[in-house]
């Protein structure tokens, strides 16, 4: 499965098993446009959403609900399949999160995130 079919995974499993908690995705890594033509407006693009506040790094979900002493989950998603891993500003991002009281984390797919998910939610990850 492609990282974007994890995702959509994760993002199922928190509506149908959680659906009154608070959390999002961001789009960071969103593809802006493809072929030639469309590199110029995806530049131009891509500098109005740094204008805009565009940080790269921030997390794939963000899990809105404070649990065991943390303030809110950010969640890092990547492929199971060994692909490239968090980059630099990923791991960033999670270390800053947790300086200011979050819970981050990287999961390799669907079924590394979800157990990360459901301790998170029931309070089992405390700091």
């Amino acid at each position: 499965m492609s990282e974007h079919d994890e995702q959509v995974a994760v993002v199922d499993y928190l509506h149908k098993r959680y659906p009154s908690v608070l959390f999002w995705s961001t789009p960071n890594g969103a593809r802006l446009a493809s072929g030639r033509t469309a590199e110029r407006l995806a530049a131009i693009r891509m500098n109005i959403l740094k204008a805009e506040g565009l940080l790269p790094g921030v997390s794939d979900i963000i899990i809105f609900e404070p649990r065991g002493g943390y303030s809110a989950m950010f969640l890092e998603l990547k492929r199971p399949d060994g692909g490239s891993g968090a980059s630099e500003n990923q791991m960033w991002f999670l270390r800053e999160v947790e300086k200011r009281g979050a819970f981050g984390v990287v999961a390799n797919g669907y079924d590394e995130a979800k157990p990360f998910i459901d301790d998170y939610l029931k309070g089992k990850i405390t700091k």
